[in-house]
């Protein structure tokens, strides 16, 4: 059928008839040799199992019939092509696979039945494990115990909480349930209901596993609880057992967080000191010295040491810096000892490492004075990755206690001031409102306007900026650097207060940073600004609140020291050719004003420091005006208005 004919009926045709002839009959034995091969081990594969499926035997009967009707196919030139014998020797050679598919294709035919079996199998696995029946009825017990209300109240609880540590103390189990899933809810339910007494036991059966518990990610849980509902002597202990594990605790990615917690809330500073001693070497794991409160102090009694120390805390160190796991505050008290005690080689290798990880570490006091050795000592490359680090947390650092001195630092050490004006202080003029109100805030706006200035910083901050200004890579003058500081920001100030004065003048800490920057300003501006600032107070309706009650602006003490203050730097404002608050003040003054200023003692003396410190000018116009009150003026007895007659005669 499948052989070409050809016209010519010669004899040279024949032979390949024959040919193909003979071909067709070696594969047609061989295809019943398959079948039967195929046939015989379904047959046995059944027998063998003996499970009555009729599955894997309709499978292989069909297998065998899909052989039996596969037709010799048809080429592009009109000769036979029977089936590959390469595929019949995969399909004569791979039972293994025809099994494997028998079993992925079998489907059991009652689901629910199947499920059942699924269902009851699990359950003796779990039945097998030790400690079953206990688990399932603490489970029981630690569901009602974890509601809020219960039925009988404070008893039942209590009932629930001794049955339940009944329960979970034998054996000495606590430390393997601590550590499991399920377990490990129960027992901080149970610490956190428990009596004192109650918690007592369970701590003395944990002590021994803490180390363990701390690296567990269930464990962990067990240990915050018991530093939240212990006592002093069960956080003691917990915290001691802490002692000869506090590096590997601190470079663990779950221990970390919480061994953080207990160091910064609640161990004491002895405590503190014996965590910090294991990071300057291990001959501090098993013995602690408690003269020893610092780095320093390792090796100040023997100087033989120094360098011994000094690798052993690279070393631990920089095994947390890998894992970036910077965010503690003993890791940030110990990196601050270092950086002050290395040589320049390992500080320079360790500022590079830490520039890009600024920000975390700026959030404790240790931790922000580590930021600033960074910026002091680290080089112009250092310093602008620094600042594009801090760009996107700068508003939070600012409004953070300890982040703003950071903050503060780069504006103060960094000699690319239009650099540090494009990433950092334009950052900060775009959200100064919302600085301004803040603490924190207001002190990193101050110090682009009045930088050392005493009156807003503590002296002991100014004190340790200039030292270490003066030990840093900067190479610019430091005059220089402030006045172009001042020029970027101090117009925008301004601004800020020339458009909204009821708010600068609402409170009296936003009317003392308000002063620093009416001090420093230059310009023609400012005039603008004491016009907008004497409409506010020469309104008679100007009140503030102050602990829901209402006084007048005017008699406020804050704001009246404030107003004082402006009105004696007039002589400065007169000597730099400058517009004066006394002169905008002078101008607006009605007699309705007056009148009613008169009558208050602060409201007397602001019209006194106005007159002394302004212009002969300021002062013959504000004479005019005041002389028709002169007989008013003696007849009050207010220190001012004895004081104010005087400037008038």
């Amino acid at each position: 059928m499948g052989v070409k004919r050809s016209f010519d009926d010669s004899e040279d045709s024949k032979p390949k008839k024959q040919k193909v002839v003979s071909k067709t009959k070696s594969t047609e034995q061989k295809k019943e040799h398959v079948e039967k091969k195929l046939k015989k081990h379904v047959t046995t594969k059944v027998v063998a199992k003996k499970t009555g499926k009729a599955n894997i035997k309709k499978k292989g009967t069909e297998a065998t019939e899909k052989t039996e009707n596969k037709i010799p196919l048809k080429t592009a030139k009109g000769n036979t092509k029977q089936p590959d014998s390469t595929k019949e020797k995969k399909v004569n050679g791979s039972k293994g696979d025809n099994n494997k598919k028998a079993k992925i294709d079998e489907k059991p035919e009652d689901w629910g039945l199947f499920k059942k079996q699924k269902k009851e199998l699990k359950l003796k696995r779990k039945q097998a494990k030790t400690n079953f029946d206990v688990v399932t009825q603490a489970k029981k017990l630690g569901e009602i115990l974890r509601r809020k209300t219960l039925k009988d109240g404070e008893f039942e609880r209590n009932k629930l909480v001794n049955e339940l540590h009944g329960l979970l103390k034998k054996d000495g189990n606590y430390p393997k349930f601590v550590l499991a899933h399920d377990t490990a809810r129960i027992v901080q339910w149970l610490l956190k209901y428990s009596s004192v007494l109650i918690r007592q036991e369970i701590a003395k059966e944990l002590v021994g596993s803490i180390p363990a518990m701390m690296q567990s990610k269930y464990g962990v849980f067990c240990v915050k609880r018991l530093l939240k509902y212990g006592t002093s002597e069960i956080r003691a202990q917990i915290i001691n057992s802490f002692y000869g594990h506090a590096v590997k605790l601190a470079s663990h990615a779950i221990s970390a967080s919480y061994l953080e917690y207990a160091y910064t809330t609640w161990a004491t500073p002895q405590q503190k000191y014996h965590l910090a001693q294991e990071f300057y070497g291990d001959m501090y794991k098993n013995s602690k010295d408690d003269k020893i409160k610092c780095l320093k102090d390792v090796f100040e009694s023997s100087p033989s040491i120094k360098n011994a120390a000094l690798s052993a805390t690279k070393s631990n160190l920089s095994r947390i810096l890998n894992k970036s796991l910077l965010d503690s505050g003993l890791v940030q008290t110990v990196l601050y000892q270092f950086l002050i005690e290395c040589s320049e080689e390992d500080r320079s290798e360790m500022i590079s490492q830490l520039s890009q990880h600024i920000v975390v570490i700026s959030n404790s006091k240790d931790g922000s004075r580590a930021a600033m050795q960074c910026i002091w000592h680290g080089t112009n490359k250092d310093r602008k990755v620094i600042m594009k680090t801090l760009k996107e947390h700068l508003v939070e650092l600012c409004k953070h206690e300890y982040g703003h001195c950071t903050i503060i630092t780069i504006l103060d050490a960094a000699d690319d001031t239009v650099l540090l004006n494009k990433i950092i202080i334009s950052e900060i003029l775009k959200n100064a409102k919302d600085l301004s109100v803040n603490e924190w805030g207001r002190k990193v706006l101050l110090w682009l306007v009045v930088p050392e200035d005493p009156s807003y910083f503590h002296p002991q901050f100014i004190k340790e900026l200039t030292a270490g200004r003066e030990s840093s890579t900067s190479k610019k003058p430091v005059d220089i650097r402030r006045k172009e500081v001042l020029t970027h920001s101090s117009s925008t100030l301004l601004n800020l207060i020339t458009t909204e004065p009821e708010v600068w003048l609402s409170d009296s800490k936003l009317a003392y940073e308000m002063l620093g920057i009416i001090k420093t300003a230059c310009g023609k501006e400012v005039e603008h600004t004491f016009e907008n600032l004497v409409k506010v107070i020469t309104d008679i309706d100007w009140k503030i609140k102050e602990n829901d009650k209402e006084i007048r602006g005017i008699e406020h003490p804050g704001l009246h020291l404030v107003l004082k203050k402006i009105a004696q730097h007039d002589k400065n404002n007169i000597e730099k050719d400058l517009p004066t608050f006394g002169a905008s003040l002078s101008k607006s003054l009605t007699d309705e004003v007056i009148e009613s200023w008169i009558q208050l003692n602060r409201g007397c003396f602001l019209l006194v420091s106005v007159f002394e410190n302004n212009s002969e000018d300021t002062q013959e116009i504000l004479k005019n005006k005041l002389l028709s009150f002169k007989e008013k003026l003696s007849k009050l007895n207010s220190t001012g208005a004895k004081i104010l007659l005087k400037k008038l005669k």
